[in-house]
């Protein structure tokens, strides 16, 4: 018989032998979960119904628990007899190290006797080879109880792994990547304190006092944000440590003879695509050690990358040997004066000048650090900086000119901004660089569809990277809310979207409406109406639904084309994604739906409207006929026949069912139904 493995940190998946078992629906799939992780011991049907249903279990639990067992052993097939029944339970049957869950468990203790027993490199090894057992969140298709539990327990260990690991490399020297791990392990896990403290070690045990000292300041700031608590004596007391002691030197970094290419660092973020752009960014930085100096603007929608590329360049530039500050804004900084450059800068505790001085202080200190070597200065959100912060880049692009400094920023474009768009220009007339981020082409989405999911995904789930329309971040949640609702099954090694899976993700939704946010009320509201009447609009007919005049609509329309979320469609708009208009289309009430598509109807056949499309928002509309409905098929009839024949009728039908309808009139429309020309 072919041996049994089963994975539950990341999705729960099943293999007899090379071949994928597909575990069936949520709760059968959930029932398998909680034997496998009790394997080789009974389980008795109350644990399994209070694992499943909790406090709220149907009468039917105990016969739906059946069922489930039944089904699972068909699909386990050759393997299905280590499923066993008894008195006692059910009970399945696993081998050592069968499940991932285990194995972890067992590499961790070996790694901590082999710590304990002074071999920290055999430790570190083990460690490593049990977190990489790990693709997600433990359990990540599978809900209930019992899942939830162990899922924080198992979560609990993997942190606690982390752990061990970074202080066990940190004991014994440290490695190039250890700065780089515990930033990730602070940034997944904020409110972890000891990944924290072990940040600010490294960083100051590589001459990076500075940082280390801002690490301390992150921290109290989310701790006191998130719990109301000051940091622990651990960080408090190594911050005194640090303060009072000098920071060791930081260790040269070799040149490389200029016929030598350094070798590319690899990226571990979750940059897909990009290739052109990560180039010439990774020139520039080239450029800037010998010297060169410039400025780089990068812009694109919401989600649609410029972070993850900054984050690529930037681990690039510290490889080169380069020294890096990195600012992000924030939506709520922008009333903190010069907020993103003194945190870019390490100058959060210097004194608050006026404004005109803050900015001169900012400049010294770049200049300061650039006469030591150069210098890769990042702000991220640009369109979040406070106006203090936005003088202060612009005349550090000027300072480009003399000093070795290559600034960038990312910036999400923001019509009516002028202080933007001039900061914009600005890199252009000082030949700077200028990067649009375009939507990923389908196979870059199938990529990340692949990633977050944990496997390649089948030809269903690819089928829907249109949805995406190439925006990374609306791949991730496309995804992550298909997995999250039961919608995605693993069928022959494959992700494949469940065909019971119905609709787009709630994730997808709110993410696509929250990318918006940057457009004013006025637009998103005209916005959500207009998508209530297609991919393709007119203006007259968004006026209808909304009440307004096309002269009114036109300064909030002109707002999205700007944004580049519409687009000129030769007399009419049209939504540069589907996906954008399916989001704002589905936040309107559906019992308000069919009311503003008659207003557009009629909004439409007083402009002189085709008759086809008139028909389409009368046939979505409210079932019921009225006087203006009769006269308008009455007047238009032979027409719309012409143009869309099954619409025609599905109308006159309804009309001439009415009692509405005068005798004249029934006579007009019954002919219709006969065709037009006779």
């Amino acid at each position: 018989m072919r041996r049994l493995r089963v994975t539950v940190l990341g999705p729960v998946r099943a293999w007899n032998g090379e071949s994928e078992i597909d575990l069936g629906p949520a709760r059968r799939r959930a029932l398998f979960a909680m034997l496998a992780a009790n394997a080789n011991r009974p389980v008795t049907r109350t644990e399994l119904i209070r694992a499943l249903w909790g406090e709220s279990a149907p009468s039917a639990a105990a016969g739906n628990i059946y069922t489930y067992v039944s089904g699972l052993r068909r699909s386990l097939g050759a393997a299905g007899g280590l499923l066993r029944s008894g008195r006692a339970g059910y009970t399945l049957r696993l081998e050592p190290g069968a499940l991932d869950a285990d194995r972890f468990e067992t590499l961790c203790e070996a790694a901590g006797a082999q710590a304990a027993a002074g071999r920290p490199g055999q430790a570190v090894a083990l460690l490593d080879e049990a977190l990489a057992l790990w693709r997600g969140e433990a359990y990540a298709n599978v809900t209930g109880l019992f899942a939830d539990l162990d899922r924080h327990r198992l979560t609990e260990l993997r942190i606690g792994a982390a752990e061990r690991r970074a202080r066990l490399v940190l004991a014994g020297g440290g490695d190039d990547t250890l700065i780089a791990d515990l930033t990730a392990l602070v940034r997944d896990h904020p409110l972890h304190e000891p990944f924290h403290e072990l940040l600010m070690r490294a960083l100051h045990r590589a001459g990076r006092g500075t940082e280390a000292l801002d690490v301390f300041h992150t921290a109290r700031r989310v701790l006191v944000d998130e719990l109301g608590v000051e940091p622990g004596p651990a960080l408090r007391e190594l911050q005194v440590q640090i303060l009072a002691e000098p920071a060791p030197a930081a260790p040269a970094v070799p040149v490389a003879p200029d016929a030598v290419a350094a070798p590319a660092v690899p990226w571990r973020g979750r940059l897909v695509g990009r290739d052109g752009e990560l180039a010439l960014l990774r020139g520039l930085l080239g450029a800037l050690g010998e010297g060169r100096s410039t400025i780089v603007w990068i812009e694109g929608e919401p989600g649609i990358g410029k972070s993850a590329l900054l984050d690529a360049a930037l681990h690039e530039a510290r490889a080169m040997g380069h020294r890096v500050a990195r600012g992000v804004a924030e939506e709520l900084s922008g009333r903190i004066p010069l907020h993103v450059m003194r945190r870019a800068l390490r100058l959060e505790d210097a004194a608050h000048d006026d404004p005109p001085a803050a900015v001169d202080r900012v400049l010294d200190h770049v200049r300061e650090l650039t006469a030591a070597g150069p210098l890769v200065l990042a702000v991220d959100h640009l369109q979040w900086a406070d106006e203090v912060s936005l003088l202060a880049w612009e005349r550090l692009a000027a300072l480009t000119r003399w000093l070795p400094l290559l600034l960038v920023a990312t910036a999400r474009p923001e019509p009516g901004r002028a202080d933007l768009a001039r900061l914009r220009r600005g890199v252009s007339t000082r030949d700077g660089h200028l990067i649009r981020l375009a939507p990923l082409p389908p196979s870059d989405i199938e990529q990340i569809f692949g990633r977050t999911v944990g496997v390649p995904p089948g030809a269903t789930l690819r089928s829907l990277a249109p949805l995406a329309a190439g925006n990374p971040l609306y791949a991730r949640e496309l995804v992550t809310g298909l997995v999250a609702e039961d919608g995605v099954r693993v069928v022959d090694g494959l992700a494949e979207v469940d065909a019971r899976a119905d609709g787009m993700p709630r994730a997808l939704l709110d993410t696509v409406r929250a990318s918006l946010d940057h457009l004013s009320p006025g637009a998103r509201e005209a916005l959500r109406y207009a998508a209530l009447l297609g991919d393709r609009f007119a203006v007259a007919e968004v006026a209808a639904v909304t009440g307004r005049t096309p002269f009114d609509l036109m300064a909030d329309l002109e707002e999205a084309l700007a944004a580049d979320v519409l687009v000129d469609a030769g007399g009419e708009l049209a939504f540069r994604q589907p996906v954008l208009r399916r989001a704002l289309a589905g936040s309107i009430p559906a019992a308000l739906r069919p009311t503003l598509r008659r207003h557009a109807a009629q909004a439409l056949a007083d402009d002189g409207g085709a008759a086809a499309r008139v028909a389409d928002h009368l046939l979505a509309g409210p079932p019921e006929v009225d006087e203006w409905l009769v006269r308008w098929l009455v007047a238009h009839g032979a027409e719309l026949y012409r143009q869309a024949p099954e619409p025609a009728r599905e109308l006159v039908r309804r009309a001439l069912a009415s009692h509405r309808v005068p005798a004249a009139h029934r006579t007009t429309l019954a002919a219709l139904l006969d065709g037009p020309d006779r």
